[in-house]
């Protein structure tokens, strides 16, 4: 195995869908990204053997998210750059504020070189843009946003809830038709707080030399999503099929759906990659 050592800088905007972006340094090309329970919510089934009965439940996880969807052309596709347009926040500021350690220029924290991490997830969470995961922000119900706050989460046209444009919903919900003995016919419903949530996903990184798969969870939190990335082998294509490694990527999230910052990390090749 040939061991490569990676770096470089990512840029990204956030969809419904995962984000899209690009990758310049050792990997050079477009990627779009995906994210778990974007666009199909996500059940997990499984019976719980009680006294005189059984109860079936099912684990509910789905991105609620105000995100447009991926549009037909990729964003960064013939050179274009959509850094160089990057909206000012409104009048007031971004509903709910921005992020914290998002400055209301939408810039990255202090201290931080430009290119830092996007935000995520104290609780673990979503990416770029976008923070907190498993569970809607503190007083918004389920699916909403918070009483008196317009619009709805996940609904087109929908307003930021508390300035996040998704976050991940995760549900406990009680099947009465599975149910059986003393607890048949049973219903209810909960929604779940998941400090230590990370959302899974891949990205895909169209390169010359090949198609670079990347499996990864983010997490973070105040302006910054953090994320640890695995090169999957079997899925890779070119130079980097049968290949393995690690990375991590940082990223300075500006309100609605803009993150920039570095990756690095080393991956080992079965072939060596060709002199540039």
């Amino acid at each position: 195995m040939h061991e490569v050592p990676v770096k470089g800088e990512m840029k990204t905007l956030g969809v419904k869908e995962g984000s899209s972006g690009v990758f310049t340094g050792t990997f050079e090309g477009l990627y779009q990204g995906y994210r778990f329970g974007s666009t199909t919510p996500h059940e997990t089934h499984a019976v719980i053997e009680a006294p005189n009965g059984t109860i079936a439940v099912t684990l509910h996880q789905e991105i609620r998210s105000v995100l447009p969807p991926r549009p037909a052309e990729h964003p960064f596709a013939n050179g274009k750059d959509p850094f160089e347009n990057m909206p000012s926040p409104p009048p007031g500021g971004f509903p709910g504020g921005p992020p914290p350690g998002v400055s209301g220029a939408g810039g990255p924290p202090p201290g931080m070189a430009a290119g830092g991490p996007p935000q995520g997830m104290t609780a673990g969470g979503p990416p770029l843009g976008m923070m907190a995961a498993g569970g809607p922000p503190p007083g918004a119900p389920a699916g909403g946003p918070p009483p008196g706050m317009p619009g709805t989460a996940g609904a087109p046209g929908g307003s930021l809830v508390h300035g996040r444009p998704f976050y991940m919903e995760v549900k406990l919900l009680v099947d009465p038709e599975k149910s059986t003995g003393i607890f048949a016919g049973s219903t209810g419903e909960a929604l779940l707080t998941t400090p230590n949530y990370e959302m899974a996903g891949h990205l895909i990184i169209n390169t010359k030399h090949g198609d670079v798969w990347l499996d990864f969870l983010e997490h973070g939190g105040r302006g910054v999503l953090r994320a640890d990335l695995w090169l999957n082998g079997e899925k890779s294509t070119g130079i980097y099929q049968g290949g393995r490694g690690e990375l991590k990527f940082e990223l300075a999230a500006t309100p609605p759906n803009f993150g920039r910052g570095p990756y690095s990390g080393t991956i080992y090749l079965q072939q060596a990659p060709p002199e540039e």
